[in-house]
């Protein structure tokens, strides 16, 4: 299945599928950086979507899908570009839980495809990980990347 179908197939998702960065803001589009732009195959503004039927969740904002030449299927790194302060920690930690539950229920179809949860600092990073934020983006399986998502050819 293609990111694209799946984009398609999940509830509240369907329509959403763009090419390329297309369904990022403009101003976060130079945060995602691929190595073969031509290898960028969708994205899906996750937050926008959901945002009707899930109003105050902390969702999380997009699903970008990368064809690396090393792997058969696409890979989708679930990017969250948020400030990268003290004090939004406890909330990207919880969009990542958020993201996590949603892929168990409505987005299963998502989660079949190997994946990265990515934060990319929109502005400057000012935050200090304490042990036990550490050990909760870890069983998040949330990477802090910077201010840019570099995207290789291979993985």
């Amino acid at each position: 299945m293609t990111f694209k179908k799946a984009v398609e197939d999940t509830p509240h998702l369907s329509g959403r599928f763009q090419v390329g960065l297309q369904a990022l803001r403009t101003e976060d589009k130079p945060h995602i950086v691929a190595e073969n732009t031509r290898k960028l195959t969708g994205s899906v503004d996750v937050d926008t979507a959901l945002q009707k039927i899930e109003p105050a969740a902390n969702r999380w904002d997009f699903g970008i899908a990368y064809q690396h030449d090393n792997r058969k299927a696409e890979v989708i790194y679930w990017t969250e570009l948020h400030t990268a302060s003290d004090s939004q920690v406890k909330v990207v930690i919880k969009k990542a839980l958020w993201l996590l539950g949603w892929l168990k229920a409505g987005g299963k179809k998502l989660a079949a495809f190997e994946n990265d949860i990515v934060w990319v600092s929109s502005g400057a990073t000012t935050f200090q990980l304490s042990g036990p934020e550490r050990k909760q983006m870890a069983q998040a399986g949330l990477q802090h990347v910077g201010s840019r998502l570099r995207i290789h050819k291979n993985r």
